[in-house]
């Protein structure tokens, strides 16, 4: 009796790759690794030395990358980058008119990603990091690149509920070295770091720790995190739908809206915590 040949298991979607992979790259490897996720910049549309010259490493990095990543080539990658916009390979914006969700699956989406973050969080937990708001003299807010805006959110959360002296590191004119020498013992630093590698996120969160701060990092479920007291996992999954047995994403996109509504229930929190009035806003 014939058997019918399996059909060979699909490639793994480049970005997953990259962000798997990140422990083993070199330092310039890293460095191309974090542009591309943190940008982010999809191979897809770029040739090598594009990617090499808006990255600013050479174009033997960019080569020894994907090979890192399992490819034989560039080509190969970019090509595998392209397939991962459509079950089929043709471009996203060919489908895009027939297949665009609605208004309401993308709201659903929201709320999955903001009742799955916050069922995480048991109340303990909720109501220990409210205490280290209320205890500490300062708190630091950290958010590079795209994490920046929420960092900022934080801040004014803090600083108009709660009256707290907050920070943002690095605030106009500075740098995080000019930061680093203020932290003090019980102060609080905030560390947001969804899709993002930047090593400067652990160099903040070991002198806070030296210093005899408390650290909460804020990410998402796939990035490394650097070591703190209280590490919380955000998800960001962008809207996908089942198409032929074939789940469709629109990569690189992210959902930062579970974030938000963590620096609104940490804050939030924190004021019923400290006894002062709160409304719901």
């Amino acid at each position: 009796m014939a058997t019918t040949p399996r059909s060979p298991a699909p490639a793994a979607p480049f970005f997953a790759r990259v962000r798997q992979a990140l422990p083993d790259f070199s330092p310039t490897e890293r460095k191309l690794a974090q542009m591309v996720l943190d940008q982010p910049l999809n191979p897809a549309g770029y040739s090598a030395s594009e990617l090499a010259q808006l990255t600013g490493v050479s174009n033997a990095t960019v080569t020894r990358f994907v090979r890192r990543l399992g490819f034989e080539s560039y080509d190969e990658a970019r090509r595998q980058a392209r397939l991962d916009s459509t079950p089929s390979g043709v471009p996203l914006s060919v489908h895009v008119a027939e297949h665009a969700p609605t208004p309401m699956q993308l709201w659903q989406q929201v709320q999955e990603n903001v009742a799955a973050t916050v069922a995480q969080i048991p109340a303990p937990v909720m109501d220990a990091m409210a205490s280290a708001l209320n205890q500490a003299p300062q708190v630091f807010c950290m958010g590079l690149q795209q994490n920046h805006s929420l960092a900022t959110h934080l801040r004014w959360q803090l600083r108009h509920g709660l009256g707290k002296r907050a920070f943002l590191v690095p605030d106009l004119g500075e740098t995080v070295q000019d930061v680093l020498p203020r932290l003090d013992t019980h102060d609080l630093v905030v560390l947001f770091a969804l899709h993002s590698t930047d090593p400067l996120l652990g160099e903040v969160a070991q002198a806070a720790r030296t210093a005899g701060a408390k650290v909460l990092c804020i990410t998402d479920l796939a990035s490394t995190a650097p070591a703190s007291d209280w590490l919380l996992r955000c998800h960001t999954s962008a809207y996908s739908r089942n198409q032929g047995g074939a789940e469709r994403h629109v990569p690189p996109v992210f959902d930062t809206t579970a974030a938000s509504a963590l620096i609104y229930s940490l804050t939030a929190h924190a004021v019923q915590w400290s006894n002062q009035p709160f409304e719901l806003i």
